[in-house]
C-alpha cells in the first residue's frame, strides 16, 4: 500500500497537468500558450502540494500526505492560473447575464439603422 500511494504522489503531477488541453487543432499561439502555462501550474502546485502534504503529515504518514497534499496543490494550482478571457479578444459568448447591458445593437439592414 505504502508503494501505491507514493507513486502516485510522484505521478499525480504528470497525471494533472495532463488533464488540461485545449482540444483544438486551430487555437491561436495566444491560447496554446495559455493552456501550456496552465498546464504547467497545475504540475507546480501538485509538487509544491505533494512537498507541502508530505512536510506536515506525521511520521507514518507521509506518502499519504505527499498524495492528498500533490491532489490538492494541482487542483489549487489550477484554479488560480485560470483567466477569464486569458487572449483578450473580448466579448465571447451570449449575454445571458446582463454584463455588458440588455440595449440592442442595430446591425446592417434593420430597420431604421442609418448609415
Amino acid at each position: 500500500m505504502r508503494r501505491a500511494l507514493t507513486g502516485l504522489a510522484l505521478c499525480s503531477p504528470l497525471l494533472l497537468g495532463a488533464c488540461a488541453s485545449t482540444g483544438n487543432d486551430y487555437a491561436s499561439q495566444c491560447e496554446r500558450d495559455y493552456w501550456e502555462n496552465r498546464q504547467y501550474a497545475t504540475a507546480s502546485g501538485a509538487a509544491l502540494g505533494a512537498i507541502a502534504g508530505a512536510a506536515i503529515a506525521g511520521d507514518g504518514d507521509r506518502e499519504t500526505g505527499a498524495a492528498v497534499g500533490a491532489v490538492v496543490g494541482g487542483l489549487i494550482g489550477n484554479q488560480l492560473s485560470e483567466s477569464e478571457d486569458p487572449c483578450g479578444y473580448g466579448f465571447g459568448g451570449y449575454n445571458r447575464d446582463g454584463r455588458y447591458g440588455y440595449e440592442r445593437v442595430p446591425r446592417r439592414g434593420d430597420y431604421g439603422y442609418r448609415y
